[in-house]
C-alpha cells in the first residue's frame, strides 16, 4: 500500500503542474490577442497555449481519483476498491477523449469529441456537486466540514472549465479570418472578446484551486 505522504506528494505537485500550466497558457492567451504582434507570433502563442493546455487538463483527469486515495489513506474516509477502480477508469477515459481531440484539430471529428467532453464536464459537474453537497448537508457517503466543501468546490471546477470552452470557441475562426484578411476591427474585436471571456473563467479557477488547497491544508472547520 503506498504510503499517505506519497499520495499527498503527489497532491501538491498536481495542483502545481495545473495552476503553472494555466498561468502559461493565461500569459500566451493574452499574447495572442495583441493587434501590434505580427500574424506568425500571435498563431505561435495561440498553438503553445493549446499545447501547454494539455498539461493542467491532464492533472484535472486525476486529480479527483489522487484525492480518493489522500482521503482514504489518511483516515478519513473508506473507499471500496470498485470506487478507486471507477474513479481511475473514468480518468483512464477522460485522458483518451483529451488525446482525441488534440489529433483530431481541425478535422470533422473534432466538433463530435468537443462536444462529448463538453457534456462528460456538465456530468461531472452534476454528479460531483450532488455529492458535494449532500456532505455539506450532512447526508451521503462523503463526510461534510471542510471536506464536503472541498467536493463541492471541486464540482465548480467543472462549470469554469465548460465556460472557458465556450468563450475560447470564437477564436479559432477568428484567427483563420485574421490569416486570410489581415487585421481588422471585428476580427480583432472578436480575439479579444473570446480571450477575455475565457481569462475571467480562469481567474475563478484560480480562486476555485487556492480555496480547496486552502480547506485541505488547514482543514478550516
Amino acid at each position: 500500500m503506498i504510503d499517505h505522504g506519497i499520495w499527498v506528494f503527489v497532491h501538491v505537485m498536481l495542483l502545481v503542474y495545473w495552476l503553472g500550466g494555466d498561468l502559461g497558457v493565461f500569459l500566451l492567451a493574452k499574447a495572442a490577442k495583441r493587434p501590434e504582434l505580427s500574424f506568425a507570433e500571435r498563431a505561435f502563442a495561440l498553438k503553445m497555449a493549446v499545447a501547454i493546455d494539455l498539461i493542467p487538463r491532464l492533472c484535472f483527469t486525476v486529480m479527483f481519483p489522487v484525492g480518493l486515495h489522500v482521503a482514504a489513506s489518511g483516515g478519513w474516509i473508506e473507499v471500496p476498491g470498485w470506487a478507486f477502480a471507477l474513479a481511475w477508469s473514468i480518468a483512464a477515459g477522460w485522458i483518451a477523449l483529451l488525446v482525441a481531440i488534440g489529433r483530431n484539430e481541425g478535422k470533422p471529428l473534432a466538433e463530435t469529441l468537443n462536444r462529448a467532453h463538453l457534456a462528460f464536464q456538465a456530468l461531472m459537474l452534476v454528479v460531483i456537486g450532488w455529492f458535494g453537497l449532500q456532505a455539506v448537508l450532512g447526508n451521503g457517503p462523503f463526510p461534510g466540514g471542510w471536506f464536503g466543501a472541498k467536493i463541492l468546490l471541486f464540482a465548480l471546477i467543472f462549470a469554469m472549465g465548460i465556460g472557458i470552452d465556450f468563450a475560447f470557441r470564437p477564436i479559432g475562426p477568428a484567427f483563420v479570418r485574421l490569416a486570410t484578411e489581415g487585421s481588422k476591427p471585428d476580427i480583432e474585436a472578436a480575439i479579444s472578446t473570446a480571450v477575455d471571456g475565457a481569462i475571467r473563467y480562469v481567474l475563478g479557477l484560480y480562486a476555485l484551486l487556492i480555496a480547496i488547497a486552502f480547506l485541505g491544508i488547514t482543514k478550516y472547520f
